[in-house]
C-alpha cells in the first residue's frame, strides 16, 4: 500500500531514473536585477506512477486534476538548512504545479525574481535548484509528515540537490563564473548514493538539462565550447545531461564575460 509519506521518495527515485527534463532561464538586466525561472517536465513519470501504485494512487487523491500556483515562502520559512539570506531570496518566488493523471501531465515551474548580482549568485549556486524543489514536493504530497517521523530520508536529500553545491559561483557586473570546487566534489562523491547515481550514466540514462542566460550586453568571451551564443551574442545556451557531472564535472565549468 502506498502512503502519502512515501510519495516524495517514489517521485524522487523515479526522477533519478531520468524521467525528467529540466530547463532554466536567467534574464539579467543592466542594473543587476532579473528573473530565474525553471521548468521541470516529469510527465513521463505518470505512467510509471500508475503502474507502480495502481488503484492506491486514486485513493490518495492523485487522480484529481491539479493546476495551482504556490508561494515559496511557505516552504522556505520552515527550512532548517537555509541561511536567512537564502530564505529572504527564495520567499519571493512562486511555484506552479500541474498534475493530471488522465492527460499524463506532471510539470513544476518555479519563478524567482532577484534584485542583485549576489542574489543571482545564490540562485546559480543551488538556492533555487533541486533542494528547494524536493522540499516543495514533500510539503505538497506529504502534508502529514513531520521532522520527527521515522520515515527514511528521501533519496533526493543526500544527492541530487547537492550537485549545484560542487561549483563555486561568482556573479559580478560583466562576468559570470561557475567553477568546480574539487574538495566539495570529492566529499560528495564519497557518499554511496553518488556512486549509484554515477552508474546510471553508464546505463544510458539521461536527465536532459538546459540553461539559457540572457545578458544585457554582448558576450566578450565564453571559455567553454559547450556554450552556444545567439547571433547578437546576448544569449548563452548550455545543454547537457546532468548525470555527466558525476564523471566529468569540469566539463561544465565556465566563465562568461560580457
Amino acid at each position: 500500500m502506498i502512503k502519502k509519506r512515501w510519495l516524495p521518495a517514489i517521485f524522487c527515485t523515479l526522477f533519478l531514473l531520468g524521467c525528467a527534463e529540466i530547463n532554466e532561464e536567467i534574464v539579467l538586466n543592466e542594473n543587476g536585477t532579473g528573473t530565474y525561472v525553471t521548468k521541470t517536465d516529469m510527465s513521463q513519470l505518470i505512467e510509471m506512477m500508475q503502474s507502480f501504485g495502481g488503484d492506491e494512487m486514486n485513493k490518495e487523491g492523485l487522480d484529481k486534476v491539479i493546476d495551482t500556483v504556490l508561494s515559496m515562502k511557505s516552504f522556505t520559512d520552515t527550512s532548517s538548512n537555509m541561511s536567512a539570506e537564502q530564505k529572504q531570496l527564495m520567499s519571493r518566488g512562486k511555484m506552479r504545479l500541474q498534475m493530471n493523471m488522465k492527460e499524463k501531465i506532471f510539470k513544476i515551474d518555479t519563478d524567482f525574481p532577484f534584485s542583485s548580482y549576489n542574489d543571482l549568485q545564490l540562485l546559480l549556486a543551488g538556492a533555487g535548484g533541486m533542494s528547494n524543489l524536493s522540499g516543495a514536493m514533500k510539503k505538497i504530497f506529504d502534508k502529514g509528515a513531520t521532522e520527527n517521523t521515522n520515515q527514511p530520508d528521501s533519496p533526493i536529500d543526500p544527492g541530487l540537490d547537492q550537485i549545484s553545491s560542487i561549483f563555486d559561483v561568482v556573479v559580478k557586473n560583466g562576468s559570470i563564473s561557475k567553477k568546480v570546487n574539487q574538495e566539495k566534489f570529492k566529499l560528495l562523491m564519497e557518499k554511496p548514493e553518488m556512486t549509484q547515481m554515477g552508474q546510471l550514466t553508464g546505463a544510458g540514462i539521461e536527465i536532459l538539462t538546459s540553461t539559457v542566460i540572457k545578458l544585457p550586453r554582448p558576450v566578450i568571451n565564453a571559455d567553454n565550447i559547450l556554450l552556444k551564443l545567439s547571433d547578437d551574442k546576448k544569449t548563452v545556451t548550455l545543454k547537457y545531461n546532468m548525470l555527466e557531472l558525476f564523471e566529468s564535472p569540469d566539463k561544465f565549468s565556465y566563465t562568461i564575460t560580457y
